[in-house]
């Protein structure tokens, strides 16, 4: 019996790798369409009324596709992250123009830190979607990174047009990250919400350094 235990032991912990892996693609294909969808109908907008400024955007989609396609099992840097986001927002200026302004507040701290891909992503979309669009004058978003201890700590915060609406708009790309943090962190890292009488701010705490590879 000991020994039958055992075994089915070994064999849990080498299936385990796997479904971990399997998971975190799930949970990253479910992300990507929107992404590339709404990235490409930035450029859409474009075409006919501003073509060199569309052509500049579509160099700057390929980057975002390349990105998009990362194994989700590997980290990336937080420049890298960083990057991405910057891209995504200057595609969506694009678009919006005026009415989108963006806050940057990155404090002293390594660019080089390991994180998930595609944490920052898909929460500047929806505050952009949800927090800008909505607002006939619109809005600023304000991104926050800072290193608190061992702790990494990212918020983002855009202005509130319909709490109820917003909250629901916002729970799939939310409950997406969460449990992809729970993969990557398992109880290390967390992902709060707030909604406040005049904005939304997603918050995302998770260690500063890994302590266990991601299993393979």
């Amino acid at each position: 019996t000991a020994l039958l235990l055992g075994y089915f032991e070994l064999r849990s912990r080498a299936f385990s790798p796997a479904q971990t892996e399997a998971r975190l693609a799930a949970l990253n294909a479910r992300i990507r369409p929107h992404f590339l969808f709404n990235s490409l109908n930035a450029v859409l907008s474009l075409i006919r009324a501003r073509p060199q400024q569309a052509e500049a955007a579509l160099e700057a989609l390929s980057d975002l596709f390349r990105a998009a396609m990362r194994d989700p099992g590997e980290l990336v840097s937080l420049a890298d992250e960083i990057e991405l986001g910057r891209q995504y927002l200057e595609l969506e200026n694009l678009r919006l123009g005026e009415r989108l302004a963006v806050d940057w507040k990155i404090g002293t701290i390594s660019m080089n830190l390991p994180i998930p891909p595609l944490m920052l992503q898909p929460l500047l979309e929806n505050a952009v979607y949800h927090g800008i669009e909505p607002a006939a004058a619109g809005g600023t978003v304000t991104i926050s990174i800072e290193q608190k201890g061992d702790e990494l700590r990212i918020a983002i915060t855009n202005p509130t047009v319909g709490q109820a609406q917003h909250a629901v708009g916002n729970q799939i790309a939310v409950a997406n990250i969460r449990e992809r943090l729970a993969l990557y962190y398992d109880l290390e890292a967390r992902l709060e919400t707030r909604v406040g009488e005049e904005n939304y701010e997603v918050r995302i705490v998770l260690p500063c350094q890994r302590r266990h590879p991601l299993p393979r």
